[in-house]
């Protein structure tokens, strides 16, 4: 349960950079607000292991790719990340103890 909390801890690290990250340029006046997707962050650090695991979904299975795995990609990074911290914080949550006497 501890691996769910720290996890937790880790995606909601992650979604707090991207929406600091993509929220920078409108605070100081320069842009406005735009939401980088998960595909636009993973081209900015690593372009050719997006394309290598684009190519490859594609020839493997065309529609893999454009009914499932572009989808989730094309989503705020910070949305999904938080989205990831929610639902490992409820896997780790602390169980309340039930106590049963039998007498």
């Amino acid at each position: 349960m501890a691996v769910f909390r720290f996890l937790s801890a880790v995606f909601l690290l992650v979604a707090t950079v991207a929406l600091v990250v993509d929220a920078t340029p409108a605070s100081y006046g320069v842009g406005s607000f735009h939401a980088t997707s998960l595909a636009g962050h993973w081209k900015e650090l690593g372009p050719s292991s997006f394309e290598v695991a684009r190519r490859g979904v594609i020839d493997a299975a065309p529609w893999l790719w454009e009914s499932l795995i572009r989808p989730i990609l094309d989503v705020p990074t910070f949305v999904a990340f938080g989205a990831l911290a929610l639902l490992s914080g409820y896997a780790g949550r602390r169980r309340r103890s039930v106590r049963i006497f039998v007498n």
